[in-house]
């Protein structure tokens, strides 16, 4: 079985909400590029938007939790009632610490300082470590050298401690997505071997979804 023949997810899909049809163009680029779902980030889906989609394509709901440190375990615990998937985006040392000591967060994404008591909590935790493939594409010069450091870096950790890794390409509209051979050879820029970035994209995805309850409504809706 090839690496690339998987059912491939992107958990990190930021719509434009002045866009109508952002979710289900969103949905049918992502399935031709071989993808077999989604979770959408602070996104309401419409019965319009479950008319248009592909079939045999899901959307997840994606909870992201941006706030002061001291306010984030409440937040996490909020919505793990929810049964969202939960996403943190990754600041400094504090923030970070706050995150990986809160059971019941999914995703702690891009973390800028990250170092061996953090990726202790995060395996204790079963947190993952998102990498943001979208900041190397979007950023330029001194920053794409910058968000490649921290890249590498995580990587040392998430295979140190084996925490679990995922890739998004945290797009906004279907110019920012990436099929998955091509978020793997960008992944390789800061030595993600194929396999590790294939399963960062399925096999990761999938375990995070064991933890949630299924509910399957219409037309390739899932509601966690």
């Amino acid at each position: 079985m090839s690496l690339f023949d998987r059912n491939f997810y992107d958990f990190i899909v930021n719509p434009s909400p002045e866009d109508k049809d952002s979710i289900p163009g969103l949905a049918q680029q992502a399935k031709k590029y071989g993808y077999s779902g989604m979770a959408l980030v602070n996104t309401q889906v419409t019965e319009t938007d479950t008319e248009n989609l592909p079939p045999d394509f899901s959307i997840y709901h994606a909870a992201g939790i941006s706030c002061k440190q001291t306010k984030l375990r409440s937040e996490i615990q909020k919505h793990s009632k929810k049964n969202d998937i939960i996403i943190v985006m990754g600041g400094d040392e504090l923030l970070n610490r706050a995150a990986v000591e809160t059971p019941g967060l999914d995703i702690l994404l891009q973390p800028g300082e990250f170092n061996h008591v953090h990726a202790r909590f995060a395996h204790d935790n079963s947190i993952t470590i998102g990498f943001d493939i979208g900041s190397l594409i979007r950023n330029r010069g001194d920053a794409r050298i910058r968000e490649l450091t921290t890249m590498r870096r995580n990587l040392i950790y998430v295979r140190k401690y084996d925490l679990p890794a995922i890739l998004t390409a945290n797009a906004a509209t279907i110019y920012d997505l990436r099929a998955p051979r091509e978020m793997a050879a960008i992944a390789s820029l800061f030595g993600m071997t194929q396999k590790e970035a294939s399963d960062a994209m399925s096999t990761t995805p999938l375990e995070i979804l064991k933890t949630k309850s299924q509910d399957y409504v219409q037309n390739g809706i899932e509601v966690l």
